[in-house]
C-alpha cells in the first residue's frame, strides 16, 4: 500500500529537525531478543550527541527497569525513567478514580501484579471494582469468564493497549494485548477504557520526561492505530518505520513521514 500520497518518505532520519525522540520498542528498535539493524547505532549517536529520548511501550508485561535492562544489553544507554510502559498510565489513572484498597482483577504478567498492588489494590477474583488487563499468555476461558463476571457486576474494565497482532523474533507475529480485551469486551458488551497508545496520555507523559514540547519531538513507530494515531492526537509529528507490522488496508491516519529504518 502507497502511503506516500500524504506522507513524506525520508531517506534518512537525519533530513528532519527536531529535539527529543519518543520512540515505540516492538519493531522499532528489537523484534524479540534481536535488535533490528541500524537501531542501536542511531541511538547511540543520539545519546552522544546528548539528544533526549524516551521509549514508549504498549507492552505492560516487563516494568521499566526490566525494559530498560533489555535495551541496555542490545547496547543502547538507557535508564528505568527513560521508559514508559502502558501500565504506568494505566495505574495513573486508575488510583486517581478508586481508592487506596479498591479490589482489582488482573489478567497479565507477576510484574503487572505486583505493581498492582503497590499502587494500593488488592488482588481479588470476585467483587473487583477494576479489570485489568495486559499481555497474558496463559490467558484462558476461565480467566475470561472471572473477568465478565466482575464486569458484569459493576467492575471497569482497563485495557492497558488495543494492540491485537504484535512482531516477534524470526519475523512472525502473535496476538497482542488488544485480542485479550477484545473478547473480555464482546463478552460483556462493553467499551474498555484504552489508556495506551493510540491515546495521548502515554506521549504526554513521555514529553515531560525529555523536557520537551510537542513542536520539537518526533515519535517513532511502526503500527498506524496506535502508535502514529498516539502522535498525531497528542500534536506530535509522527515517523512510521517500515521495520515492523505491516501497513494492510488505507490507513485511517496517516504518518507524517516513512522511513525504511534507522
Amino acid at each position: 500500500m502507497n502511503i506516500m500520497l500524504t506522507s513524506q518518505r525520508l531517506a534518512s532520519v537525519e533530513e528532519i529537525q527536531f529535539k527529543a525522540v519518543l520512540s515505540d520498542l516492538d519493531g522499532v528498535v528489537y523484534r524479540g531478543e534481536d535488535a533490528i539493524p541500524g537501531a542501536v547505532e542511531r541511538f547511540n549517536l543520539w545519546q552522544k550527541q546528548g539528544l533526549r529520548y524516551c521509549f514508549i511501550t504498549n507492552n505492560a508485561e516487563k516494568s521499566p527497569a526490566e525494559f530498560a535492562e533489555k535495551i541496555r544489553r542490545l547496547g543502547i544507554d538507557c535508564a528505568p525513567d527513560q521508559v514508559l510502559t502502558s501500565a504506568e498510565v494505566a495505574l495513573d489513572y486508575a488510583t486517581k478514580k478508586y481508592p487506596v484498597g479498591s479490589g482489582a482483577y488482573v489478567i497479565g504478567s507477576a510484574s503487572l501484579k505486583a505493581r498492582v498492588e503497590a499502587a494500593g489494590f488488592e488482588l481479588v477474583e470476585s467483587g473487583a471494582r477494576v479489570v485489568i488487563v495486559v499481555l497474558d499468555r496463559k490467558f484462558d476461558y476461565t480467566m475470561m469468564t472471572t473477568a465478565v463476571r466482575n464486569i458484569l457486576a459493576g467492575a471497569e474494565l482497563i485495557g492497558t493497549n488495543p494492540d491485537v497482532i504484535r512482531p516477534i523474533a524470526g519475523g512472525s507475529y502473535e496476538p497482542g494485548t488488544g485480542a485479550i480485551i477484545a473478547s473480555i469486551a464482546t463478552s460483556a458488551r462493553v467499551t474498555p477504557t484504552i489508556l495506551g497508545k493510540p491515546a495521548p496520555e502515554i506521549i504526554r507523559m513521555a514529553l515531560e520526561v525529555v523536557g520537551a514540547e510537542a513542536r520539537d519531538a518526533i515519535m517513532l513507530g511502526d503500527q498506524i492505530d496506535t502508535d502514529i494515531k498516539a502522535a498525531r492526537n497528542a500534536g506530535v509529528r509522527s515517523v512510521l518505520l517500515e521495520t515492523g507490522v505491516p501497513v494492510k488496508g488505507t490507513p485511517s491516519t496517516m504518518p507524517d513521514y516513512v522511513l525504511a529504518h534507522l
